[in-house]
């Protein structure tokens, strides 16, 4: 497998049916450590997602810091989630996050919880200007959310100066927007990261939420994945509903 692949997990949850429970968190803990070290094997890098769709969820840098003690080794990236937090609370997670030894963190918005208020809607491009103006730049990464396709020049103009390491994209299926968003990166020597969605029956639901056709790469995922290497050398892989299909998907890769 010559394209490197970083692979989404979503932390478990915080409540279930509207309450906490200890025995309940500490077992879903667990199976997810278990799930990530078995899908660490086939792929470059772990990505942890921060309260995903505005659900609480278990810290991400605390999930780092247990993988750690397992044995995982391949990088891991985190996701920051700027509804949740104010500045001074950015400031300590980007701090955490190098202690932990956390590769690269993933600033973003997000949805809006669903549970209370969003604290501040503080644009991620500031918030890349603010970190990097206080030097954090210089000991992780920095990387920005970009849309599946270039639509509004001017939010693109202000994430291009905004200088992050790299852009995620949101979940693509078309090659020739990805194409577009590479070749606008490229002279801001700015990294394009594609999100890939594994296509199965039990990912449908999450496709359809976000708008996402993939009729172009149902059929053939590991062909769309590799003609994507060929204008980017990473992908994000996920597969938000099962995980067993997208452990499939990266055995299946590895064999190519």
């Amino acid at each position: 497998m010559d394209i490197k692949v970083i692979y989404e997990m979503n932390p478990p949850k915080v409540l279930y049916n509207n309450y906490f429970d200890n025995k309940t968190i500490i077992k879903n803990i667990d199976l997810f450590l278990s799930r990530t070290k078995r899908i660490s094997e086939y792929v470059d890098g772990i990505h942890l997602t921060d309260n995903v769709l505005g659900i609480p969820r278990v810290s991400s840098l605390m999930i780092v810091s247990m993988l750690k003690k397992i044995g995982v080794s391949k990088p891991i990236s985190c996701t920051c989630r700027l509804y949740d937090k104010n500045l001074i609370s950015v400031l300590q997670f980007v701090t955490d996050s190098i202690i932990a030894g956390v590769y690269s963190i993933l600033i973003l918005r997000g949805d809006e919880p669903v549970i209370g208020n969003k604290i501040v809607d503080i644009p991620p491009t500031k918030i890349i200007k603010t970190l990097s103006e206080h030097n954090f730049n210089n000991f992780i990464k920095l990387d920005l959310s970009f849309p599946n396709k270039i639509e509004n020049s001017a939010k693109v103009k202000n994430k291009l100066e905004a200088r992050p390491r790299a852009f995620i994209t949101q979940s693509i299926s078309s090659k020739e927007n990805l194409k577009a968003i590479v070749e606008l990166s490229k002279p801001y020597n700015i990294d394009v990261i594609p999100c890939i969605m594994c296509p199965s029956k039990r990912n449908e639901v999450s496709a359809k939420n976000i708008g996402l056709n993939w009729s172009s790469y149902a059929n053939e995922p590991e062909k769309f994945i590799s003609d994507v290497s060929n204008l980017t050398n990473k992908v994000l892989l996920c597969s938000p509903n099962s995980f067993e299909d997208g452990l499939d998907l990266v055995k299946r890769l590895k064999k190519t």
